[in-house]
């Protein structure tokens, strides 16, 4: 088979794979006394938000910025001009369910854990996972150098039902509030609010401030961390490599690929708590100069391409149009959270089943 290197992109997702729902508004807004490029955060998520311009006739990408819910904030200080802009959103990851995602169909280069300004857009195109779909928006003419894209949900919350909204999902992301997220400041709200902050030492008032709102955040975070399944290059050369995980209560498995790593590099590829008892698959191939060393030691055939690919099992690899690849088995126990470790010695046939 090819193995996938300088792969072409197909199917651009996010990193993590996930229900994409798509509510973006935009408006400009009259008599501004400064111009700008705003964003504003209407639903009840804290946001990691991108845009893309046309900058000397360059196609420039820039993020990430961090709006938390309820939240506006400016994203390009220069008037803004007639013509097309993309703009992209997705959902912390310390967020509980499905990574959420404000997106469209225009495949565009981030960096995935910093923030960035890229001017080519080509220096993504040998990892597709470098990618989003952002969403073309069109200012008119007439304008007043001003532009407003709002990220709304279902709900249409206001911006203050919106940041009260975001602080119960956070309050129960982290298992501090039992209630409805509906954007209301009840007493069940409030008194979960004054629980946390009492144990984070923060003024007990009930009140919603930016530090209780990032203190909520950070430990979202930092409890997302300890849930999912991860994959880490312990090798000296870059690794693609692909995952199998079962779908549904018939077990049945969907395959799905490539994520590049570096060397040193770590990448989640599955959130959430993982199943008890339940078994993955792994395949990987090591670029080195001259070939691609496929891992070893596999005796579970799932499909793989060439390209970025998600295959479901329910037809054989070739007539799907797909290749067929031997992937590891790793039984994760009642463990939470799993790191599989790609070393040199897996690898190689003679030593990968030691």
């Amino acid at each position: 088979m090819r193995y996938p290197i300088a792969v072409p992109v197909c199917r651009l997702k996010p990193l993590f794979v996930a229900l994409t729902l798509i509510f973006i508004g935009a408006m400009a807004f009259p008599g501004s006394a400064k111009a700008q490029y705003t964003f504003c955060n209407k639903t009840s998520y804290a946001l990691s938000a991108a845009v893309g311009y046309i900058d000397s006739e360059s196609l420039v990408t820039r993020g990430w910025w961090r709006l938390r819910a309820g939240e506006c904030k400016r994203v390009l200080s220069d008037p803004v001009q007639p013509g097309r802009y993309f703009v992209y959103a997705e959902a912390i990851p310390g967020h509980l369910g499905d990574l959420r995602t404000w997106s469209g169909k225009t495949p565009l280069c981030v960096q995935n854990d910093s923030l960035f300004t890229l001017r080519d857009q080509d220096e993504c195109g040998d990892d597709p996972r470098r990618q989003r779909q952002f969403l073309p928006v069109t200012v008119p003419d007439g304008g007043d150098g001003t532009w407003t894209t709002e990220f709304s949900d279902e709900s249409n919350y206001t911006v203050f039902a919106a940041e009260v909204a975001g602080v119960q999902r956070l309050l129960k992301d982290i298992s501090a509030f039992n209630g409805k997220i509906d954007g209301q400041m009840g007493r069940g709200t409030r008194d979960a609010l004054r629980r946390y902050q009492r144990t984070k030492g923060i003024t007990t008032s009930g009140s919603i401030t930016d530090a209780v709102i990032d203190a909520l955040i950070s430990d979202a975070n930092k409890a997302d961390a300890q849930r999912g399944f991860f994959f880490c290059n312990d090798t000296m050369l870059p690794v693609w490599a692909a995952f199998a995980q079962p779908l549904g209560e018939d077990k049945d498995y969907r395959s799905s690929g490539w994520w590049r790593l570096e060397s040193q590099d770590c990448a989640k590829v599955l959130r959430g708590s993982l199943e008890a008892e339940t078994s993955y698959y792994i395949y990987g191939v090591m670029e080195a100069e001259s070939r691609s060393v496929p891992l070893a030691g596999g005796d579970t055939e799932f499909c793989v391409s060439s390209v970025q690919f998600d295959a479901e099992a329910d037809l054989p690899c070739t007539d799907a149009g797909y290749e067929a690849a031997n992937f590891r088995r790793v039984d994760v126990g009642t463990d939470k959270a799993w790191t599989f470790q790609f070393t040199p010695e897996l690898f190689n046939p003679d030593l990968a089943g030691r």
